[in-house]
């Protein structure tokens, strides 16, 4: 059986992080999601905010940007693809606003 260490100086299961997220979801009426799930939630919006891919690669502790882009590339292409409409968008607006 293997116990960590809060900073506190006192042992818990490894399984208690998941446990309280598990009761916490139910208590508040959350769809369910594993707790695993929060990093790529957490990821996956720090993409869309427009964080550099190297600083998420970072927060997430891979070895390299690399690993970061083949998990969450398809995100990064999303943010992208919202950024080149938004800077079309400027431009057809200022088009349409000179007629």
């Amino acid at each position: 059986m293997v116990f960590y260490v809060l900073t506190s100086g006192q042992p818990f299961h490894h399984e208690r992080p998941y446990l309280w997220f598990r009761q916490f979801i139910k208590k508040n009426g959350f769809r369910y999601i594993r707790f695993h799930d929060l990093r790529h939630t957490s990821a996956t919006i720090l993409i869309n905010q427009g964080v550099h891919a190297k600083i998420i690669s970072e927060r997430l502790g891979h070895g390299s940007i690399a690993t970061t882009m083949n998990i969450y590339g398809h995100a990064l292409r999303t943010a992208y693809q919202a950024a080149t409409d938004k800077f079309e968008s400027f431009f057809i607006s200022d088009a349409t606003q000179g007629q």
